[in-house]
């Protein structure tokens, strides 16, 4: 469906279209030059001969939300790659213990020699999260250097519902964790490591207002403009870098909680996209991260390449092939998301008569309903 709402939204842009396909391979021909010269002096940063001479010789993967979810396909796809080590941290210890054990039987199966071990701790705990990172990473690089670290934060939460229907707590919780957790996180590892990509996990829903997720879509915003300003403040840095992943909806057990509490326009909103699977975004997260030049925007599926053009603004470019995308195809972009967001409002007043004509209400959620918790939002609309 979403392939043929493209091929629709192109039949009706027809007259636009065609402008485009004169008009954008100039730009794009014409720009090259430019956006070259940008992409490489973006990649140039100050480097010392002590920072040339500690050339890490191992490897840590650390992820927070690592118990379920795109977390813990994150260490599974790590272990499986035979990083030296991985580290997965969540609340819950029974299930971080139980994530370790299936790690450890991957690890027998394919031949890996990763050491794996987990930390039990809160990221909203901004103290207990500083504790973790002082034990974990706060010697290596201080001893050397030898150590490269893959900081990966996927612990994130959903409250999914109507906006009135959500609560003060549950608009902060979901700010504690999914915003302040991640800051927590990377406030405390940072300054131990030398050598690191650092991978924030936002969502497609961090990229366009997603209907039933108020509490959850902006805080997934916020982490976009986070990275950007963490981006700029070690762009003098050249061993470390920052990359901002948007998944889409992903089959993991935080996102059949929210399939429970979801409004119904929500769903039909969203169900064209389909559903990936968490092994496929944990491995384009981990082959991003390892790539030679991380790329600052890590997008999944058509819409996502599709939504990192069209709302890149002002975000910092990795690749000559993003930037020519960009330039000559965000008006073409703009177009077709049009045509998304007139499907959106069809769907959505569509079931506005539907319950006047049924003398209905917006739904409540019941009051055992609980917050997704791990990386398993994954995406389009939560992925942590």
């Amino acid at each position: 469906m979403s392939l043929l709402k493209i091929a629709v939204a192109g039949i009706f842009a027809i007259p636009a279209l065609l402008v485009s396909i004169v008009t954008a391979p100039l730009i794009a021909v014409l720009s090259l030059p430019s956006l070259a010269l940008l992409c490489f002096q973006s990649s140039e940063a100050p480097q010392s001969k002590k920072d040339t001479a500690n050339s890490p010789t191992k490897d840590h993967a650390i992820i927070s939300g690592g118990s379920t979810g795109i977390g813990f396909s994150i260490a599974q796809d790590c272990v499986q790659r035979g990083m030296t080590q991985v580290t997965i941290m969540a609340r819950t210890k029974s299930k971080l213990e139980a994530a370790v054990q299936k790690l450890e039987d991957i690890k027998q199966r394919v031949g890996s020699k990763t050491t794996i071990s987990y930390r039990s701790v809160d990221v909203s705990d901004a103290p207990a999260v500083q504790a973790v990172a002082k034990e974990l990473a706060g010697t290596g690089d201080h001893q050397g250097g030898e150590t490269k670290y893959y900081l990966f934060c996927c612990a994130g939460m959903a409250y999914p519902g109507y906006f009135e229907h959500i609560s003060h707590d549950k608009f902060a919780h979901c700010v504690n964790v999914n915003q302040l957790g991640t800051i927590f996180t990377v406030q405390a590892f940072l300054p131990h490591m030398t050598h690191a990509v650092i991978v924030l996990t936002s969502s497609l829903a961090g990229q366009v207002g997603v209907y039933g997720y108020t509490a959850y879509s902006p805080t997934k915003f916020a982490l976009r403009g986070f990275a950007e300003v963490l981006h700029a403040e070690l762009a003098d840095n050249p061993q470390v870098h920052i990359q901002v992943a948007f998944p889409p909806d992903t089959d993991t057990p935080g996102f059949q909680e929210e399939e429970k509490t979801k409004p119904k326009e929500t769903k039909l909103t969203s169900e064209d996209a389909g559903l990936s699977k968490p092994e496929d975004i944990a491995n384009q997260m981990v082959k991003a991260a390892l790539a030679p030049n991380p790329a600052f925007l890590v997008y999944f599926t058509l819409e996502g390449w599709m939504l990192s053009a069209l709302t890149a603004g002002m975000s910092p470019v990795s690749t000559l092939v993003d930037a020519v995308t960009q330039v000559s195809l965000g008006g073409l972009f703009r177009l077709i998301s049009l045509f998304y967001l007139n499907d959106w409002w069809r769907i959505i007043r569509q079931c506005a008569q539907e319950r006047i004509d049924n003398n209905q209400e917006k739904p409540r959620p019941s009051a055992g309903d609980s917050a997704n918790n791990s990386n398993s939002k994954s995406s389009d609309k939560k992925s942590d």
